[in-house]
């Protein structure tokens, strides 16, 4: 533990140069509007592949369009252990209004013990972790039994198609692994145990439902002669409101509520709603992901209708995020539209999907390393982790398939709040010591896996 404990000084005594090094990548706007031209991923990636390049680390760029990089660095292991991988995207949402940030929001000013900037927490904040991991690595000289690899790739926010999933359809081997580390978990959990922390073991998957109600159109005075398309949605949108899904509770998640509190077991359906509400009393966050992780959820986003306010719309198109649980697939989605909208006439609907709902399993000796990090980064050993599934996707999903077992692990601070401020919102920003602890666990794990061998 010697040579750990010598790892995780370094990042102490280089706090400067990580902060700097996440403002530089900040500053870079790698913008993702969904619509090509877009990402503009390349322009980081070529920052990166210099900064490691200069420590002796060659990187390549695979782009998967022009201006759509993607970073691939290895550190090559003597083949006797397990590899890791460490992705992270760089492409960020777009910024709505600049002109109610606090800070410009590509300058990544530092300003009250944080980074202030587009990306500066999703996701670039797990790029810099994942490169100074490597980076401290390869200055300490340590004998690796596995490879490491680190990623900085495009197009996450749209789906990965340009990034992880292009990588995965044309270079699986230069992503494939025995285990990743990714975002979506490593945050600390409210509870009256200890410390506690969720590892994000899978993730929901997303289908995208498009419903297109008919009518008949006619002039808005004589309202009784045509069949308005809108008053149809509103009968759609009232049926979608009150739709009650299925329950499901086999996600892993619902066998360790015991560590948050002494006495909470596994609930069933009839019990869910009284578990929910004792684990709001201690943490409102977690009840609230426990309600996303225990059903499918069908959110109605953008309705389009009319051309002109005194003409009655003929048709109405609405659009419905779906986010699925493992098991429920595109097939699943499709029959609980059609009992749903079964009594409407002129509707029907596609469904299209975005993100696949992939798992890893937990309790594997990986994850005890995972614990093991996390205890040398925070220096509590009482710390204990529980499984979680994100609400949202992430890239994971497209290297579970290539048979690696991938994880959402991208810790912060104990202490600090796990509301994440300003993520795909306004004044986005990352706390210098959640930068540091990130890195500290990031490096601790790779420590264990790559040079101890797990």
């Amino acid at each position: 533990m010697a040579e750990l404990d010598d790892l995780l000084r370094e990042v102490d005594a280089a706090v400067d140069e990580i902060v700097r090094f996440h403002q530089d990548i900040v500053r870079i706007p790698t913008v993702n509007t969904g619509q090509m031209p877009t990402g503009n991923e390349t322009a980081c990636c070529e920052y990166i592949r210099d900064r490691l390049g200069a420590e002796g680390i060659g990187a390549k760029i695979l782009e998967s369009a022009p201006g759509r990089g993607n970073l691939i660095a290895r550190l090559k292991g003597d083949g006797s252990g397990p590899s890791l991988l460490l992705m992270s995207h760089l492409d960020v949402v777009p910024v709505e209004d600049p002109a109610r940030w606090r800070y410009p929001p590509f300058e990544a000013v530092l300003a009250e013990g944080r980074i202030w900037g587009r990306g500066s927490d999703d996701a670039k904040a797990v790029a810099t972790a994942g490169y100074f991991a490597a980076v401290l690595l390869k200055r300490s000289g340590l004998r690796l039994k596995g490879d490491l690899i680190y990623t900085a790739t495009a197009d996450e926010e749209s789906g990965g198609f340009y990034g992880y999933g292009w990588l995965a359809r044309n270079a699986p081997e230069e992503i494939r692994a025995d285990y990743a580390l990714n975002e979506g978990g490593g945050y600390p959990v409210r509870s009256r145990r200890g410390l506690v922390y969720e590892v994000g073991i899978g993730e929901k998957g997303r289908v995208e439902a498009t419903i297109t109600i008919r009518g008949r159109s006619g002039h808005a005075s004589r309202p009784w002669d045509a069949d308005n398309a809108l008053l149809k949605a509103g009968r759609v949108l009232n049926l979608i409101e009150n739709y009650r899904p299925e329950i499901d509770l086999s996600s892993p998640v619902f066998d360790y509520l015991h560590e948050i509190d002494a006495g909470l077991g596994r609930p069933t359906p009839e019990t869910l709603e009284e578990t929910l509400a004792r684990v709001k009393e201690i943490d409102p966050q977690l009840s609230s992901l426990l309600r996303a992780l225990s059903r499918m959820t069908l959110t109605p986003t953008v309705l389009q209708a009319g051309v002109k306010s005194n003409s009655i719309p003929a048709s109405a198109t609405l659009k419905c995020d779906v986010r699925t649980l493992p098991g429920q697939d595109e097939n699943y989605v499709r029959a609980e539209l059609e009992k749903l909208l079964a009594g409407i006439e002129g509707v029907s609907f596609e469904v299209e999907t975005w993100a696949r709902s992939t798992q890893s399993p937990f309790g594997t000796p990986f994850t005890g390393v995972l614990r093991r990090a996390l205890a040398a980064a925070t220096g509590r050993e009482d710390v204990r982790l529980i499984p979680a599934l994100t609400a949202g996707f992430t890239d994971s999903q497209w290297v579970r398939p290539l048979g690696v077992a991938a994880y959402g692990f991208a810790p912060i601070h104990p202490e600090s709040e796990t509301v994440r401020p300003g993520v795909h919102g306004i004044d986005e920003n990352f706390a210098v010591r959640d930068l540091v602890i990130r890195t500290k666990a990031y490096l601790a794990a790779a420590y264990f896996t790559l040079v101890e061998g797990l």
